[in-house]
């Protein structure tokens, strides 16, 4: 499955799933500015044009593919 890893305890015969779940824009953002960067810091220091990461955060660019899809991934908001 897809966002879900499983992983068996020697300890224990019962098995712990770890759900991951992708991050909204508003939380993207934040987890951003919480680093002491703006956008176009964090978009500069990715090779990423600011124009994008700023579409991609406000939901204009859907980060479908291309830089828009590379944006989204490096934001923790797609998976890769």
């Amino acid at each position: 499955m897809e966002g879900v890893r499983m992983s068996k305890s020697d300890a224990s015969s019962s098995t712990n799933v770890h759900i991951t779940r992708c991050l909204t824009p508003q939380e993207a953002k934040a987890q951003v500015y919480s680093k002491g960067l703006t956008l176009k810091q964090w978009a500069t220091d990715h090779g990423l044009s600011y124009r994008t990461v700023s579409e991609v955060v406000r939901g204009v660019n859907k980060g479908l593919f291309g830089e828009g899809h590379r944006a989204a991934v490096a934001l923790g908001m797609k998976r890769g």
